[in-house]
């Protein structure tokens, strides 16, 4: 008996075998995820940095939150960015309607604050592009596993009682158990590397919500403050 991955995969029955296929299948599938989200999330967290450098000065400065309009441009890949320049676009638009003197800063920032949420609810959700697939994945692949095992049992059982394959030795059985605990084992590693995808871009998702929403509130202070015009 080859207990080598090879000699192990000739000795799998059909079950095993779809289950072993299925499982690497689901494995690249959540890695492409993964590493899509991480490219996703180290281009936001860096042009996230360098748009907050550069709107610091002109929210920190009386009369300048305007010449932010359009500054998120330069940094496409910053949800941030767009939150905060949907917030300072609002914010340039109802300056220049008839009656923006008479507005009170309170109706401006809830009008800007309004804009900012709808445009965060729709960044937070492209940053979950792909989280129910880890989900989906990690919660899946150890039953997956286990039907592939129920299999393995069966080939056991079924080579135990054939008298042709040497019924009744410990031998005969020892494919149809470790094909069983193979497919086992797959499935336990696929749902790991998914479990700790899910939780890290989770973490991820959390802080980058935070940054958000502490940079919106600062955005509509300054709006409430009277600094911005």
């Amino acid at each position: 008996m080859d207990f080598t991955l090879v000699g192990l995969w000739h000795e799998m029955g059909f079950t095993a075998r779809a289950v072993v296929v299925v499982l690497v299948g689901m494995s690249l599938y959540a890695l492409s995820v993964a590493a899509d989200r991480l490219s996703a999330f180290a281009r936001g967290r860096k042009q996230s940095r360098l748009y907050i450098d550069a709107l610091a000065p002109l929210v920190e400065q009386a009369g300048r939150l305007r010449e932010a309009v359009g500054l998120e441009k330069r940094f496409a890949g910053s949800p941030l960015a767009k939150v905060i320049g949907a917030g300072v676009h609002e914010y340039a638009r109802g300056m220049q309607r008839p009656n923006a003197a008479s507005a009170s800063p309170f109706d401006v920032a809830e009008i800007v604050n309004r804009a900012m949420e709808r445009s965060k609810d729709r960044e937070l959700a492209g940053l979950r592009r792909g989280m129910p697939v880890l989900a989906t994945v990690a919660s899946s692949a150890p039953f997956v596993g286990l039907f592939g095992t129920v299999g393995g049992i069966i080939t056991a059982f079924q080579k135990l009682s054939d008298p042709t394959k040497g019924g009744g030795g410990i031998g005969t059985v020892s494919a149809g158990i470790a094909e069983a605990l193979i497919t086992t084992a797959v499935g336990l590693g696929v749902a790991i590397l998914s479990v700790w995808f899910y939780n890290y871009f989770t973490a991820r998702i959390d802080d980058l919500t935070i940054d958000i929403d502490e940079t919106a509130s600062e955005l509509v202070d300054t709006i409430l403050r009277g600094e911005a015009g």
